[in-house]
């Protein structure tokens, strides 16, 4: 029999779950759609970029989109019935995956942007550039936006897979379907 207090935990644990299952589905297709238009407008999105081949632009991005669909699918795959049908490690390991690599990418540079912008770092975080940052070009603002939008990314994606984690534990362990509680007989 399950205690009053072991119910309301795994309906909190459940609610907040969701919250962020729905909120990196928002980041996701977001980035989906936004890498989407880079891979068919792809001449404007590679800009001045004399030293990388198209087929290795698009090579990359189509990565990136498709990345992009099987997260956005996987977050919802963490919260929704037809998710249960999946095995439980096929969820959990992209959401990891998508998680560290997000907060990889996504604090770094957003750290250097920002010390950068208080004047602590002007030629960047390592100190290897060879002039300082032009504050007022739209390149450093662009860049801290893109940047910024990464860490969102690592904000909503590590939650989701911490919070995955525990409902799994919470259903009797990593190896029974997401969200799927121990029965009773």
């Amino acid at each position: 029999m399950t205690s009053v207090r072991g119910t309301a935990a795994v309906c909190t644990l459940r609610r907040r779950t969701a919250f962020w299952a729905y909120a990196a589905f928002g980041w996701l297709t977001v980035s989906f759609g936004w890498h989407l238009w880079m891979g068919i407008d792809y001449r404007s999105a590679m800009g001045d970029r004399d030293g990388v081949p198209v087929w290795g632009f698009l090579a990359y991005d189509g990565l990136i989109t498709a990345m992009s669909a099987i997260g956005a699918v996987l977050a919802l795959a963490a919260v929704r019935p037809w998710g249960r049908r999946l095995p439980p490690w096929m969820v959990r390991l992209p959401l990891w995956f998508g998680a560290v690599l997000l907060l990889v990418r996504g604090v770094p540079g957003l750290v250097e942007n920002l010390t950068t912008l208080t004047g602590l770092t002007p030629y960047g975080l390592l100190g290897l550039a060879e002039q300082p940052a032009d504050l007022s070009s739209g390149e450093f603002w662009t860049g801290m936006a893109i940047n910024t939008y990464f860490f969102v990314g690592a904000v909503v994606m590590l939650p989701l897979a911490v919070l995955h984690h525990r409902g799994l534990r919470a259903a009797g362990g990593a190896g029974g379907p997401s969200g799927q509680e121990k029965s009773a007989a």
